[in-house]
């Protein structure tokens, strides 16, 4: 005849799984709220009306490739921001020039600032950043009714 002894501590063990499974129900809804309540799920405003215009960017991206323009930008340590533009030949005079400078890691920041034109084609404009770091800087040029663009990569220091 066998006798089984129980210690007290045994009559714990079936609790011990009980309160696992409550404790990781308690994490699961914890992570079901963060990511429910963090994102709101919009990645791009009006997304199907802009999925409808791909047709128009990408004639608009091959116009742009026919015109042969060349365009240069930077940004020097005065915080001027410079901008060439030429067809190739020579500088394009003459032209409306708006720069969009855009931070990619925070909203509430962006600016936009128009260029003045120098005589051989080329554009600038004194910019002050708010932060420094990494910005996108899109540059729209209007010349004769032709559209014409050109984005960037900056780094602010």
């Amino acid at each position: 005849m066998t006798t089984s002894t129980f210690d007290k501590r045994d009559k714990w063990i079936p609790w011990y799984f009980v309160a696992f499974f409550v404790g990781l129900a308690i994490m699961d809804g914890i992570f079901v709220y963060l990511a429910t309540s963090t994102f709101t799920g919009v990645v791009t405003d009006q997304a199907y009306e802009r999925g409808l215009k791909y047709n128009e960017t990408v004639a608009a991206a091959e116009a742009q490739a026919d015109l042969g323009w060349t365009s240069s930008a930077s940004l020097d340590q005065n915080g001027t921001f410079n901008f060439a533009l030429s067809d190739g030949l020579k500088g394009i005079v003459g032209a409306e020039v708006v720069a969009e400078f855009t931070r990619p890691t925070q909203s509430g920041v962006d600016f936009q600032t128009p260029l003045m034109g120098l005589q051989d084609g080329s554009y600038s404009a004194q910019v002050s950043f708010p932060l420094d770091g990494i910005w996108d800087v899109r540059v729209y040029v209007t010349w004769n009714q032709q559209q014409y663009q050109h984005s960037q990569r900056l780094i602010v220091r």
